[in-house]
C-alpha cells in the first residue's frame, strides 16, 4: 500500500480565456512546485448559443495567450495540465480546437506532449430508450422533457463526472488532458482521488476553486490547494489576498441553488459540518469535514440546445419628453403596422418583435418596483424570424416606423429616435434555446465519454539540452494578517461599519447583494452580511420570507421558491427561484441573471430587536 504524501495543485484562473496574473503565475509554478494546472474552460451562463454555434467563449488569442504558460509549466516543469469544458460549451469540435491551439503553441516552442482528449458520443438512440424507461427526470426547475426535445436537438452534450479522467489518469505518459463538457469540479477531483484523497475533500476543493481564486478577499484571479488526505489549504497567490472562514464557506453560495448540499455526478456534497481554521500565515484555510454522500443511482446531466430562428437588432435613443410620456401607446402603434407587414409576428411559431427600453425597465421587466419616468430612454429593437432575411426585414420596418411613425402631442416632425450606428440593423444570426437540462441515469459513468491520445508539437536534441528555467518573478511584499475572526469585513480596503440600530436597509448590513443564475432555470439570491450582529439582526427580524421574495419578484406562487434560508457558517442569506424567463433565449434581458437583486438592496428591516410587521 502507497504512502500518501501531500501534493498541491494549481487553479491559475476561473475561465480559459479570462486571464490572470503572470508573475502570480511563474511565482507559483517555481515556489509551490504544484502537480498539476487545472483549469474550467466553460459554462452554461452565456446562454444556448455556444452550444449550439459551436463558437468559442474566449478567442482563440485570450485562450492562447493563457495556455501557453500552462504549456511552458507543462515542458520545463513536467506539471500536468488538465482542461475541462474546452471552449466553453465542451463540444466534440470545440475539444478539437483546443487540442489544434496547443499543438501549434507546441510546434512553435519546440515541445513534445502527449494530449488526451475526452470527448461526448451524442447517442440519440440511446437517450431516447432511456426517456421511455423513465431514466431522464428534469434536473432542478428544468421543464419535463418531452420525446421531441431528444429529437430536435441541435446539440447534445453531458457533464462528465471525474471517472473519464481517472480512466486518463491512469495512462503516465500523457501530459495534458482535454476534456469536453465536464462537471465545473470533476478534473480537480479526478486528480485528487488519483493521487489517494479522499472522496469528501477531493470533491469539495474542486467545488471551491474551479472558479479560481474567487474565494478569497479581496476577490482574486489564482489560488493554491494543499491537498492533504483528509482535508485541503488554500491559499491565494495574489500576495494582499487571503482566505479566511467568511470567505470560504460564502463561496459555496455562489451560483448555487443552496450552499450546504452540492449535488453532482455519483452524489451529494454536504457542507453543514464544514470547519474552516486559519492558518499561522494569516492568509490560508484548511477546511475539513465534508461529506459526500453517494445516490442510489449514477446520474449525468445532459445539456441540449433547440435552434429557434435567426435574429437582428438595432438600438435607439429617445429624449423627446412628449414621446417617452407616451412611449408604451407608440410602441403599440409601430408593432400594430409591423403585424400588417408580417402578419404571423407574434404567433406562437412564428416571428418575434421585443423592444427593450433602457431606463424604463429593459432590465427586469415586469419585476420592476421602480415606476419613476426617465429622461430619457435607450430602445433596443430585437427581431427573430425564420431566416435571417425575415429577421432583418422585421428589424428594418419596425426600426423605420420608430423613426418616422405618428404619435399623440408630437412637435419632433423630422425623427423620434437617435440612431447612434450604421448600419442602422445588426443581424446576429441563430438563436437558441435551452430545450434539454435533465439528469439521466447511467451503467457505466465512463460510457458515453470516448478517450484518445495523440502526440503533438516537436522536441528536438537542441531543445532538450536547452530547458528554459524561468528566474523567480519578484511579488510585492506580504503584509501580515492580524487574526481573521474579527465580525468586521474588510471590502476594497474599506472598513465597513455594522449598520446602526435603528430601521434601515439591507444595502447598509451587507457587504455582498447578489443575484446570479444556478443554471439555465433558477436565479438565485445571496446577501453576505457585514457582522455576525447584522447577520443575527436579519435573520431575528424575519423580514427575509418566502412571502417577501413572492411579492417582491410577482411569483406566482410560493412553490416556484426552491430555497430561502440563513447560511450560518458564512454569515448569510440566500434566496433560489424559478427562472422569471428563458435564459439566452428570445426576449432575454440578463443572460447572466446579475442584475436581479437591486430590490433587495432596499428591503427595510426594523429597528434591532424588532420583528417585521404582518
Amino acid at each position: 500500500m502507497s504512502i500518501f504524501r501531500p501534493f498541491k495543485i494549481f487553479a491559475p484562473t476561473p475561465i480559459l480565456g479570462y486571464g490572470y496574473n503572470v508573475d502570480e503565475f511563474w511565482h507559483t509554478i517555481i515556489e509551490d512546485a504544484p502537480e498539476a494546472i487545472i483549469a474550467d474552460g466553460g459554462s452554461t451562463d452565456p446562454g444556448p448559443y455556444m452550444l449550439g454555434t459551436g463558437k468559442t467563449l474566449c478567442t482563440n488569442a485570450s485562450i492562447t495567450r493563457d495556455i501557453t504558460p500552462f504549456l511552458e509549466a507543462c515542458a520545463n516543469y513536467k506539471t500536468k495540465v488538465l482542461i475541462s469544458s474546452a471552449g466553453g460549451a465542451g463540444s466534440n469540435e470545440q475539444v478539437d480546437q483546443l487540442v489544434d491551439i496547443i499543438a501549434g503553441i507546441a510546434e512553435l516552442n519546440s515541445w513534445l506532449f502527449r494530449v488526451a482528449e475526452i470527448k461526448f458520443k451524442d447517442d440519440r438512440t440511446t437517450f431516447l430508450q432511456k426517456f421511455r424507461t423513465g431514466k431522464i427526470k428534469s434536473c432542478s426547475s428544468s421543464p419535463t422533457i418531452k420525446e421531441q426535445d431528444i429529437v430536435n436537438a441541435t446539440k447534445i452534450v453531458a457533464q462528465m463526472g471525474a471517472e473519464p479522467f481517472l480512466e486518463v489518469l491512469k495512462n503516465d505518459d500523457v501530459d495534458i488532458i482535454i476534456a469536453g463538457r465536464s462537471y465545473d469540479p470533476a478534473p480537480f477531483a479526478a486528480y485528487c482521488l488519483y493521487k489517494g484523497v479522499d472522496v469528501s475533500p477531493a470533491w469539495h476543493v474542486g467545488k471551491i476553486i474551479e472558479c479560481g481564486g474567487q474565494c478569497s478577499t479581496p476577490k482574486g484571479r489564482s489560488i493554491v490547494a494543499t491537498m492533504l488526505k483528509d482535508s485541503f489549504i488554500l491559499t491565494p497567490t495574489d500576495p494582499i489576498g487571503r482566505c479566511t472562514s467568511v470567505s470560504i464557506s460564502a463561496h459555496t453560495m455562489y451560483e448555487k441553488t443552496r450552499p450546504d448540499q452540492l449535488p453532482g455526478p455519483g452524489g451529494v456534497l454536504h457542507l453543514d459540518k464544514c470547519t474552516y481554521t486559519p492558518q499561522g500565515d494569516g492568509r490560508s484555510i484548511l477546511v475539513k469535514g465534508s461529506r459526500f454522500v453517494p445516490t442510489p443511482e449514477y446520474e449525468i446531466k445532459l445539456e441540449g440546445v433547440e435552434h429557434l430562428g435567426y435574429r437582428t437588432s438595432f438600438i435607439a435613443g429617445i429624449r423627446d419628453p412628449i414621446l417617452i410620456a407616451g412611449i408604451e401607446k407608440f410602441l403599440e402603434t409601430v408593432r400594430r403596422s409591423t403585424s400588417e407587414q408580417f402578419p404571423e409576428l407574434g404567433t406562437e411559431r412564428g416571428p418575434q418583435l421585443i423592444f427593450h427600453l433602457y431606463g424604463k425597465n429593459a432590465v427586469m421587466g415586469g419585476l420592476e418596483p421602480n415606476t419613476s419616468t426617465p429622461h430619457e430612454i435607450g430602445i433596443m429593437g430585437e427581431a427573430v424570424g425564420q431566416s435571417q432575411e425575415v429577421a432583418d426585414a422585421i428589424a428594418g420596418f419596425s426600426r423605420t416606423a420608430l423613426l418616422h411613425g405618428a404619435y399623440d402631442g408630437q412637435m419632433a416632425t423630422a425623427g423620434n429616435i437617435a440612431s447612434p450606428l450604421t448600419p442602422l440593423e445588426s443581424p446576429l444570426g441563430p438563436v437558441f434555446k435551452f430545450s434539454i437540462y435533465h439528469l439521466m441515469q447511467v451503467d457505466d459513468p465512463t460510457d458515453l465519454f470516448p478517450r484518445s491520445t495523440t502526440t503533438v508539437g516537436n522536441k528536438t536534441k537542441e531543445t532538450e539540452r536547452n530547458v528554459t528555467q524561468r528566474k523567480l518573478p519578484q511579488l510585492p511584499k506580504i503584509v501580515q494578517q492580524k487574526s481573521q475572526s474579527s465580525t468586521k469585513i474588510t471590502v476594497l480596503g474599506l472598513r465597513r461599519r455594522t449598520a446602526d440600530r435603528g430601521k434601515t436597509m439591507i444595502r447598509n448590513m451587507a457587504y455582498v447583494v447578489r443575484s446570479k443564475n444556478s443554471g439555465p432555470f433558477e436565479v438565485t439570491l445571496d446577501i453576505l452580511f457585514l457582522s455576525r450582529a447584522d447577520f443575527d439582526r436579519a435573520r431575528e427580524s424575519e423580514v427575509l420570507t418566502p412571502e417577501l421574495i413572492q411579492n417582491i419578484y410577482h411569483l406566482k406562487s410560493a412553490e416556484e421558491i426552491i430555497v430561502c434560508m440563513f447560511f450560518e457558517p458564512a454569515l448569510a442569506w440566500k434566496c433560489t427561484f424559478k427562472r422569471p424567463w428563458p435564459q439566452g433565449s428570445i426576449g432575454e434581458r440578463d443572460t447572466f441573471g446579475a442584475q436581479l437583486h437591486a430590490p433587495m438592496l432596499d428591503v427595510e428591516i426594523p429597528a434591532d430587536g424588532q420583528r417585521a410587521k404582518l
